[in-house]
């Protein structure tokens, strides 16, 4: 009994460690792809082709998952019921979201478009106040209006760097974070009702659609794309999008909303140290007091 008891603080330990790990090798993942989204413009790309890339080299995975899912009866019944509603919503976080992010990156820096898109839980704040009346606390708005300080600090800097088509991605990007902000408010009800895996599975196979009827459309073509280009968004597909998405659902289960909220605030200074090194872009006293007052202001949202 007594080794039982000394047991299992040592366990618990173990089990957060390990969640810790995952959580962060996810969150290094998922910071890498506005850097190698930027690497495929370099290789000839654009939003249509980079966005196919990444999803389909993707997509066949979960949609092995949907149909291993729905080996059950009981699955299938939940995919009857609420399978058109998260496919509606899956196209809006997994398609519209998605385009606008990676068409940002055609005119913004890496480090911008990452700090941007992290702001999406003022956003989920305010979406649940303007629609649903759960009006914030005081000092839920000052930590929104700190990390739009931040962001205002870089926007600045790059606009009198790069010009006027700063203010052009950066509209893309927060465009990208609003819709995704409702995606997540409205997914929420969703995911309980289906469960994580199911809901993600179908929504990624509705947006993969999507995607097919806006390469369709589009004037991409094809037989143009260079190697180059296909191996990097074979990269972005598999290891900066299914791999991170497992790794961070297995931390989950193993950590606290909380602990894992915490760990996800590292995101803007791994893309801002790799974007530098790679992609060779500047990283001023701007972008330091940026990126500080941003992920001050998302680290006391997630507390509150």
């Amino acid at each position: 009994m007594t080794e039982d008891t000394q047991a299992s603080p040592t366990n618990a330990s173990s089990i957060t460690q390990v969640g810790i790990l995952l959580a962060l090798a996810g969150c290094i993942l998922f910071s890498v792809k506005p850097v190698l989204i930027k690497i495929a413009y370099q290789y000839g790309g654009d939003a249509t082709s980079i966005m196919t890339l990444r999803a389909f080299s993707s997509l066949p995975l979960y949609l092995l998952m949907l149909l291993y899912l729905c080996r059950h009866r009981e699955n299938r019944s939940k995919v009857k019921k609420f399978g058109l509603k998260a496919a509606t919503i899956g196209v809006m976080g997994y398609y519209l979201a998605s385009f606008l992010d990676i068409a940002s990156l055609a005119f913004i820096t890496a480090q911008l478009e990452r700090l941007l898109i992290f702001l999406f839980p003022t956003f989920v704040v305010l979406i649940s106040w303007v629609l649903y009346g759960q009006k914030p606390t005081r000092s839920v708005l000052v930590s929104a209006l700190i990390g739009y300080l931040g962001i205002s600090f870089i926007v600045v800097h790059d606009v009198n760097t790069f010009g006027q088509s700063v203010f052009v991605g950066s509209l893309l990007a927060v465009s990208s974070a609003l819709v995704f902000a409702f995606y997540l408010v409205w997914s929420k009800p969703l995911i309980g009702q289906l469960g994580s895996s199911l809901f993600t599975s179908i929504g990624m196979g509705s947006a993969g659609l999507a995607i097919l009827v806006h390469l369709s459309l589009s004037e991409s073509d094809i037989s143009t794309w260079s190697q180059q280009l296909v191996t990097t968004g074979i990269v972005l597909g598999i290891f900066c999008t299914v791999l991170p998405s497992y790794l961070v659902a297995a931390a989950m289960a193993r950590l606290t909303p909380t602990t894992l909220s915490l760990t996800s605030n590292i995101g803007p200074a791994i893309t801002a140290g790799v974007a530098v090194i790679v992609l060779d872009e500047v990283f001023t006293a701007w972008h330091a007091i940026g990126l500080i007052l941003v992920v001050l202001s998302v680290y006391t949202l997630n507390r509150k």
